[in-house]
C-alpha cells in the first residue's frame, strides 16, 4: 500500500447496504425552480344578437349570446343570472323599446359587456273569435255575423261593405240568396292586419 497516494473520492456513487440501494446526493438531479403560473385567459363575449329586428307590444323575442372564459354572466334590465355558455338563447318580453346589457366576468375579476336594443312597436290587431247564427240557411234567411277583436283600429266585413271602428265587438246581419263567404279583417295601428273567413251555405 502506497501511503503517498491521496484517497480517491467518487462524488456520484451508489451503495448497496443491507438490502437498500442508496444514491449519493451528488447523483440526484436538482429540482428546477418553479416558474410563474400562466395568466388566466381573458373573458370574451363572442356573440350577442336577437332573432327579431322589432316586435309588437305583447310579443316575445329571443336574445342569443355566447361567452368564453367566463365565471359569471348576467343580463339586465332586469338583472338575471345566465349560464356561462358558448351558445344559448333566452326569452324576453319588453313592454317598450329596451336596450339590454350582457356582462361576462372572468375569474381574474375583469369583465366584458355588450349592448343590444330591441325596438317595440304598437300591439298587433288580433281577431279573438267570429260567430254566425247558422252556416246552413234557406235563401233570404237572416244571417248574423259577430266578432270580437283586440288592438284593432278598424274592422271590415266583406262582401257586406261593413266598416266598424275600434270597438272590440260588433255584429252585422245579412240575407244571402246564395252561398257566401264572409271575410272579417281587423287592422292595427302598426299597419298590420288579422283576417278570418266563414262560409254560409244557402239551400
Amino acid at each position: 500500500m502506497n501511503a503517498d497516494k491521496p484517497p480517491i473520492h467518487y462524488p456520484c456513487l451508489s451503495v448497496f447496504i443491507c438490502g437498500l440501494f442508496l444514491i449519493s446526493p451528488a447523483c440526484r438531479r436538482p429540482t428546477p425552480p418553479e416558474g410563474p403560473s400562466a395568466a388566466p385567459a381573458s373573458v370574451a363575449i363572442t356573440q350577442f344578437y336577437t332573432n327579431s329586428s322589432s316586435i309588437s307590444k305583447g310579443e316575445k323575442a329571443l336574445l342569443c349570446y355566447g361567452v368564453e372564459n367566463a365565471r359569471t354572466v348576467w343580463l339586465e334590465p332586469p338583472r338575471q343570472e345566465l349560464s356561462a355558455a358558448l351558445s344559448r338563447c333566452v326569452e324576453v318580453a319588453p313592454d317598450a323599446t329596451t336596450t339590454y346589457t350582457l356582462t361576462a366576468e372572468g375569474s381574474d375579476g375583469k369583465s366584458a359587456t355588450k349592448t343590444l336594443t330591441v325596438p317595440v312597436g304598437a300591439p298587433k290587431a288580433r281577431i279573438v273569435n267570429v260567430n254566425v247564427n247558422s252556416i246552413d240557411v234557406k235563401s233570404g234567411d237572416a244571417v248574423t255575423v259577430c266578432y270580437t277583436v283586440e288592438n284593432a283600429k278598424s274592422v271590415s266585413i266583406d262582401p257586406l261593405a261593413y266598416h266598424g271602428g275600434s270597438d272590440p265587438k260588433g255584429c252585422v246581419t245579412d240575407h244571402p240568396h246564395k252561398s257566401t263567404t264572409y271575410v272579417i279583417t281587423a287592422r292595427g295601428r302598426d299597419g298590420g292586419q288579422d283576417q278570418e273567413k266563414v262560409t254560409v251555405r244557402v239551400r
